[in-house]
């Protein structure tokens, strides 16, 4: 009772935003397809109503001129199965990436699809699904080896880098930028860049959210023995700290299990032992289960004194140095090393700042894996403007480091660098959330919404504003937008702002947490977006985003933003001391000795947490948290600066997550903070789009008609003539009719968005028309060529059917005449040099995989299956293999589509379709 009241009240709350007549206009709402189509006034409420009946009606995408704006409806599975199980084909979205493919193919310029909106607005699925129609339209499809690996990294990338909120259960804690260089139209690479991993939630966890959801999954698809091997045994989420903090409800174990086998099966596609990365994240689970506290002596005592053994077995380390790392301090003065003792609060920040770099070092080395392996004949740089996020480790040691870390360079070794075209690329980041506590994490996800929330406002709006005055240009149509400028201001100045003011306290020796936040507020109590909450405290302030207020805590800021590690416990783990080359090599950079320097062991030094490529210097730590995010910030804008961009805005239905509710209030809040009533106003009345005269000329030049651009004298007379063209085209056209307006610059051509709609759809028309007319001239010409070949072979089965009619044989004397294919001699020397192909000998015969695949899983042998059917149908000594009957796979056969195998001491072979990995059921019995 109390759901269908709270669905009652929800729908009578609609109507009271939407209006009376709401539930007769959804039908005629539900076919708009365009938000600039709408008729009347163009208020939130006609848009708000607009959205309701898409959404009613299973439509949950709506264009807005170039823009998509998608709706989540909190029904579609977990991101990462939706590469490997598509959605529903979602037209819009589907055209938005054809529309990209075919602007690089036209123009050359790198494309970029960037989605943005709030936490849990359906961002991630989106950008997911949009990368599998990408890879249909450039990238060879689902069936390649390619996106199967792509596949693969973002399901492992998924179970890493999520974990529950509040407001989202699948909430990425990491920002994504999927960048696919594109040569000669097709997908030839793609890499992964990933920014800010959440990595204070892996030790410590808010009240009613969760840890990383791999932990979870690991602890409820591990089996006995495994648990046991991993010093597991007898613990679950409610006795390990780091997991017993947050919400410890259990969810759905069938569920956790499944997506466990599906990210093991994914790891294995990777090429990364499974076992190395389990000892990782076990021994990060029982690290916080250690606790130091005050002993009797001068040395502190521990509680978890099975918990630390059981972490130096994992990490292949001595329980004593492991011991000795957390509570000694080194220090360098003047040169002279001095060792002392740490205190309880300073050991046990080690122990956390331990766990948050073996979790995010992991992360990292998995992505650097991922993003190694690639074609031949690529180029292994980014683009001048995208600075990778990953650190560089050093090949050598053991057998995982040559696994995970050599394999990228013995690659390289051999191919040459191949130009790219650019690229086509899909931007999955933070979107704007509030938690129960906001730290410095919130700030920096909030200030990477506030940054793409610009980017779109300057692009959308300041840009199209500032081109028509530059241009003296007038409008009838005048928006107004919130600039979120001075905010980006207030925490990013360089002079002011409230993270260079964190920057300049962290590089102080001795600094405190009410120092910085007395700082700030005497800096910013009189900036408008700048606020003191009430009751006032001394390390809390807020901040007036573009799409809310937002209270921070300070108390964590400094540390934080530090994010060191100290070198006594990053010692323990160098080659010497350590036999786990997985953690080795995950310190390799810190632990490389100084040229001159003899000496081992730590100098006093600390290390950052998840360092960058120029941190990796003995003259201590360059760099901060928020400095570095910032940076990479400033190189994707950068990065996308130089491309076309697509925007999709998200909104989701509602704050609770519930399937099928759509709250008009919190459609309403979004709608404001997107700006969406605003480019409705600009895309329905204004003059948004501009371009050269020549870039114009040259793509419509279709519409030229007899007209012969040479006779005219600019190119300004050119895009007239066009355009003249254009609207005696427009009168003989079928297509609807939409007004067009456009204006002459200096520079640019200004139109309207509905002039940019018919001039593509007449474009199109045009070209397929065109595309027919050529097809059906080269069709005819080769029949009428080869009409004499074929009416002889027409007669001849004519001939060969009525001769089988009267029984009598035929045969015909004359053979059909083969097209003879002439080969290019030099062309052939050529691709055999650059292939290394020999054309002498016979190519060799490659040898048989030690493992098969299917249904995306790899399958080492031996292995059980299942029979579909009795085989063979004549006994193999005396025995017949059963449908049902179990039986096991030992390894490919030499027959073609067949399969060894083995049942009771007889080895046979069976064709493949024979076996399957399910139980078959037993045929029902038949009357007779």
């Amino acid at each position: 009772m109390e759901k269908e009241d709270d669905v009652s009240a929800n729908k009578s709350d609609n109507q009271k935003i939407l209006g009376e007549g709401w539930c007769l206009a959804m039908t005629d709402f539900s076919l708009i397809e365009d938000l600039t189509h709408l008729v009347g006034p163009l208020t939130e409420e006609t848009v708000v109503r607009c959205l309701q009946a898409k959404f009613y009606s299973q439509r949950f995408q709506c264009k807005l001129g170039p823009v998509v704006v998608s709706l989540n409806n909190n029904r579609y599975r977990p991101a990462a199965r939706c590469l490997v199980e598509p959605a529903q084909p979602q037209w819009l979205l589907d055209g938005l990436v054809r529309e990209a493919v075919t602007q690089h193919a036209d123009t050359g310029h790198s494309q970029a699809i960037i989605c943005s909106g709030e936490s849990g607005s359906g961002k991630t699925f989106w950008a997911m699904h949009m990368l599998r129609q990408l890879f249909d339209l450039a990238g060879g499809g689902s069936e390649t080896d390619a996106f199967k690996h792509l596949s693969a990294t973002l399901t492992v990338l998924r179970s890493l880098c999520s974990a529950a909120t509040v407001t989202n259960t699948e909430s990425s804690r990491v920002g994504f930028f999927i960048e696919n260089f594109i040569t000669d139209s097709a997908i030839y690479r793609t890499k992964i860049h990933s920014y800010l991993l959440d990595r204070e939630r892996v030790c410590s966890v808010q009240q009613n959210e969760r840890n990383y959801h791999i932990f979870y999954q690991m602890l409820a698809g591990l089996g006995p023995e495994e648990k046991a091997k991993l010093h597991l045994t007898g613990y679950s989420m409610h006795n390990l700290s780091y997991l017993s903090l947050g919400n410890t409800h259990v969810w759905n174990e069938m569920e956790e299990k499944s997506r466990f086998d599906a990210w093991k099966n994914s790891l294995g596609i990777l090429g990364i032992p499974f076992s190395d990365v389990m000892r990782i994240f076990s021994a990060i689970l029982l690290l916080g289960n250690i606790e130091f506290i005050e002993g009797t002596g001068l040395e502190l005592d521990i509680i978890g004194n099975n918990e630390i053994k059981s972490v130096a077995a994992l990490l292949g380390v001595s329980g004593v140095a492991l011991y000795r790392g957390f509570t000694t301090r080194t220090r360098n003065t003047r040169g002279q090393l001095c060792k002392s003792l740490a205190d309880v609060y300073s050991a046990n920040a080690t122990r956390n700042a331990l766990a948050k770099s073996l979790y995010s070092r992991t992360v990292a080395a998995i992505l650097k894996r991922a993003n190694s392996l690639r074609r031949p004949n690529i180029n292994s740089s980014l683009s001048g403007s995208t600075e990778s996020n990953l650190h560089h480790v050093d090949p050598g040691g053991t057998s995982f480091s040559e696994q995970m870390f050599s394999r990228s360079s013995s690659i390289r070794s051999g191919y040459e660098k191949t130009k790219y075209d650019g690229f086509i690329s899909i931007i999955d980041m933070f979107g704007f959330e509030t938690a129960q506590k906001n730290q410095l994490e919130q700030l920096c996800v909030n200030l990477c919404a506030e940054t793409i929330q610009h980017f779109y406002n300057t692009y959308i709006f300041k840009s199209t504003m500032q081109a028509l005055k530059d241009e003296d240009i007038q409008t009838e149509v005048e928006v107004r937008y919130l600039d979120n400028e001075p905010i980006l201001e207030l925490l990013t100045s360089q002079r002011n702002g409230i993270l260079n003011i964190l920057d300049i306290e962290c590089a102080q020796p001795r600094s405190s947490i009410e120092v910085y936040t007395s700082k700030v507020k005497a800096h910013h109590r009189v900036n408008n977006y700048f606020f003191e909450p009430l009751p006032k405290a001394d390390t809390i302030f807020g901040i007036r985003h573009f799409a809310g207020r937002v209270v921070y805590n300070a108390d964590n800021f400094l540390q934080n933003n530090q994010d060191t590690l100290p070198d006594d416990v990053v010692s323990v783990f160098s080659k010497q001391n350590c036999n786990f080359g997985f953690v080795s090599h995950l310190f390799a950079q810190e632990n490389k000795p100084v040229a001159g320097d003899v000496s081992s062991g730590p100098h006093g030094l600390k290390h950052r947490i998840l360092p960058n490529s120029s941190d990796f210097k003995r003259n201590g730590t360059r760099g901060t948290l928020s400095s570095d995010f910032q940076t990479k910030l400033d190189n994707l804008l950068k990065t996308l600066m130089h491309s076309k961009p697509h925007f999709v805005l998200c909104l989701k239905s509602n704050d609770r997550g519930e399937m099928d509710q759509f709250d008009g209030d919190v459609i309403i809040r979004q709608l404001r903070s997107l700006q969406v009533l605003e480019t409705v106003h600009l895309m329905a009345g204004g003059i948004p789009h501009r371009m050269r005269y020549k870039s114009f000329n040259n793509r419509y030049k279709i519409f030229f008609g007899h007209t012969k651009p040479y006779q005219l004298d600019t190119q300004k007379d050119q895009c007239k003539a066009i355009l003249n063209n254009f609207l005696k085209a427009m009168d003989e056209s079928k297509l609807p009719y939409v007004s067009t307006q456009w204006m002459y610059g200096k520079k640019h051509i200004f139109f309207s968005e509905g002039t940019r709609q018919q001039l593509e759809a007449m474009r199109a028309e045009r070209i397929n028309k065109a595309a027919a007319i050529i097809q059906a001239y080269w069709k005819g010409r080769l029949c009428r060529k080869y009409w004499s070949q074929y009416k002889h072979q027409l007669l001849s089965d004519r001939g060969s059917v009525k001769s089988s009619k009267t029984g009598s044989s035929w045969k015909s004397n004359k053979t059909k005449k083969v097209a003879i294919i002439r080969k290019d001699e030099n062309l052939l020397q050529q691709a055999s040099k650059y292939y290394n192909i020999s054309l002498e000998s016979a190519p060799s015969v490659p040898p048989n995989r030690l493992y098969c695949v299917a249904k995306n899983i790899r399958l080492g042998y031996p292995h059980h299956r299942i029979m579909k059917d009795n085989y063979p149908k004549e006994p193999v000594n005396g025995k017949v293999l059963s449908r049902g009957e179990e039986v096991d796979v030992v390894g490919p056969s030499a027959k073609r589509g067949h399969l060894i195998v083995k049942n009771s001491n007889i080895v046979m072979d069976v064709p493949y379709h024979l076996l399957d990995l399910k139980t078959i059921p037993e045929l029902p019995a038949m009357d007779i």
